[in-house]
């Protein structure tokens, strides 16, 4: 198997990421944008391909150095070798099964153990021995006569892109055979019993087989096909469990929705249906989620493929149809930088942290990045829905819309400058920026942007009221000065970033507008004291319903939560200063109610705050906030 000219003689560190490829300036000019190209997918997946097999090159090279990783199975040259042969006999099969998203996820573990950089319990000969276990599911798919030793976990036998054999009496490690002879292919334990016989087509289930299967959808001539990942071995995100086999109930349900998601995708986003088209290929099915915050992920060395929860059982078809298409393109945009990370640095190290307005958690800079580029996408497909849509559904898009407007270009323009990124990746930052800014003069009601202002600005509030700290020193100095009766401070305390993982569920108020646009009944039903969407409070179903001096006395009762502050700082905003520090407010309050034994007026003590630049009056002014680090930044 040869690897690309550009690559021969490249090496992998720990440290450093493979550049087996070059990105050409046409297909990087595609991907510094908010849309999704089928030339830049294709041009990222013949650099993936060529990275993988650098990958498989290197790690053969490395077991060969040291023969005993493999324990007693054949040398890895044996298994590179039947490899070889299939690819010979069946180029785009074995092409295939080396852009499995598996194949990707296992040869990164696997190089990273022989490097002493990952541990695990399982046996290094088992984790490098899925070479051996590739190269039988290639020559499966070549056809042809074969025989080779695989591993065998719990009696059951992994083959990539095939399935999953079943044997019986096998230990918690075993090995077992695979061979090929007159078009039957068997798979026998080591120490005997019955062989499993694979099917003709290995997709199908049999006794003791369980085949990969794959759903494929088809829509005015453009067809998606997803092999469903639900007997893999290795998790797309460490440390999370596989997911369980689907029954046929489950498989059908995910059929049809994804049957209507690219319904919608192919006649409303052609473009992006033809990148999705080409580089995605398999599915990891989540169990259902909360609806308007679907679960996803993706990985780096998952090359196309993407976690997703399923739909709401007894969802709205034409509502869970639009979460799980514009899920996909989200989770795609995050692979197609994936892909281009592999090629290129983007960002240096940098320990700083940032608000990123999508998650609830601080994250570092190569995090926003990732988040900006794929909500760029988001956005872009909102911007498309709401000229299609009707009804509330156009409402709820033109929301979406004027959301990720406005915090993917925020993001991006607190990004542009930092001198962490490399030219490629301003290059990146300004080209997204010049997508985002180019509607800038599409129009969008009032009532709308001012809902996706105040969405904005709750969430942002609530993270840095849980993430925060300000100097605990001159949050005291504060304090004693309010219990003495004394001026406001002449500055805010600075403050650092400190990850209060309690922060769950920031975005409370842009769930509840969602919600109060595409169910009014059950948004008002859940005012009334109805059930509430979980970790949403009667405060924020007042605030969200307009009524202020509602929400503000109920977030007055519950400042044990630290998100009530960030509410609270908005509502009682004096000039900006509370509203832009809600760390400082709750800070301030309990140094007092720690020293007074009783806690401030909320209102009192914003508008004493307020006045931190007016020094001449005691509980009055406006204040400055001081610029504190990098790490503690705004981006919306």
């Amino acid at each position: 198997m040869r690897t690309s000219s550009e690559a021969a003689g490249e090496s992998e560190s720990s440290a450093q990421p493979l550049r087996p490829h070059r990105l050409d300036d046409a297909s990087f000019a595609m991907l510094c944008s908010a849309g999704e190209h089928l030339g830049a997918t294709r041009a990222l997946l013949d650099a993936e391909y060529s990275r993988r097999l650098l990958l498989l090159r290197l790690l053969v090279d490395e077991v060969s150095a040291r023969p005993a990783a493999v324990g007693a199975l054949a040398p890895a040259a044996e298994a590179w070798d039947l490899l070889a042969r299939a690819q010979r006999r069946q180029p785009e099969a074995v092409h295939r099964l080396l852009m499995d998203p598996q194949t990707g996820l296992w040869a990164a573990h696997a190089l990273r153990r022989l490097r002493g950089s990952e541990a695990s319990p399982d046996p290094l000969w088992a984790d490098v021995g899925q070479l051996h276990a590739l190269a039988a599911a290639g020559a499966v798919l070549a056809g042809g006569d074969f025989r080779i030793t695989v591993p065998a976990r719990a009696g059951a036998v992994l083959l990539p892109g095939l399935g999953r054999a079943r044997l019986d009496g096998a230990g918690p490690w075993s090995t077992a055979e695979v061979s090929a002879h007159d078009g039957t292919v068997r798979i026998r334990a080591a120490e005997g019993g019955p062989a499993v016989c694979l099917p003709v087509d290995p997709a199908v289930d049999a006794p003791d087989w369980s085949g990969t299967r794959r759903i494929s959808v088809r829509h005015l001539g453009l067809a998606l096909t997803l092999g469903v990942d639900d007997l893999a071995r290795y998790p797309v995100i460490a440390g999370t469990a596989v997911p369980g086999r689907l029954d046929d109930a489950e498989l059908s349900a995910w059929r049809r929705a994804l049957d209507r998601a690219w319904a919608l995708l192919v006649e409303d986003h052609r473009e992006s249906a033809e990148a999705l088209a080409a580089g995605l290929f398999s599915l990891v099915p989540l169990p259902a989620a909360e609806r308007f915050r679907p679960r996803s992920a993706s990985a780096s060395e998952a090359f196309g493929c993407v976690m997703v929860s399923a739909p709401e059982p007894g969802a709205d078809e034409d509502e869970a149809a639009v979460e799980l298409a514009v899920t996909l393109v989200h989770e795609f945009r995050h692979t197609l930088l994936n892909g281009l990370m592999h090629l290129t640095t983007l960002a240096e190290e940098c320990a700083d942290l940032f608000h990123a307005p999508w998650r609830d958690d601080p994250r570092p800079l190569s995090g926003v990045l990732h988040g900006a580029f794929a909500f760029s996408g988001v956005a872009r497909f909102w911007r498309d829905r709401a000229t299609r849509a009707e009804g509330s559904a156009a409402e709820r898009a033109r929301f979406e819309f004027a959301l990720w407007r406005r915090e993917s270009r925020a993001t991006l323009e607190a990004l542009r400058a930092h001198p962490a990124l490399t030219g490629t990746g301003r290059r990146l930052v300004h080209g997204l920026l010049a997508s985002i800014r180019s509607w800038d003069t599409e129009p969008v009601p009032e009532r709308v942007l001012l809902l996706a202002e105040q969405a904005a600005a709750h969430q942002r509030a609530a993270w840095r009221a849980h993430h925060v700290r300000p100097d605990e020193a001159t949050v005291r100095a504060v304090a004693e000065s309010w219990l003495d009766g004394g001026p406001p401070p002449a500055a805010l305390p600075g403050g650092s970033v400190a990850t209060d993982s309690a922060g769950c569920r920031l975005d409370a108020f842009a769930h509840l507008v969602r919600l109060r646009i595409t169910d009014p009944r059950t948004f008002e039903a859940a005012r009334r004291g109805g059930p509430r969407p979980k970790d949403v409070t009667p405060a924020d179903l007042a605030y969200v319903a307009g009524d202020l001096t509602e929400a503000t006395a109920l977030y007055a009762e519950q400042t044990h939560r630290p998100a009530a502050w960030g509410a609270l700082g908005l509502l009682l905003d004096h000039d900006g200063t509370a509203a832009g520090r809600p760390e400082v407010l709750r800070a301030v309050s309990r140094a007092v109610t720690r020293r007074a034994g009783q806690a401030p007026p909320p209102a009192e003590l914003a508008g004493w705050l307020g006045g931190a630049r007016d020094t001449g009056r005691a509980h009055r002014g406006s204040g400055s906030t001081s610029q504190f680090a990098r790490s503690s930044q705004d981006t919306a």
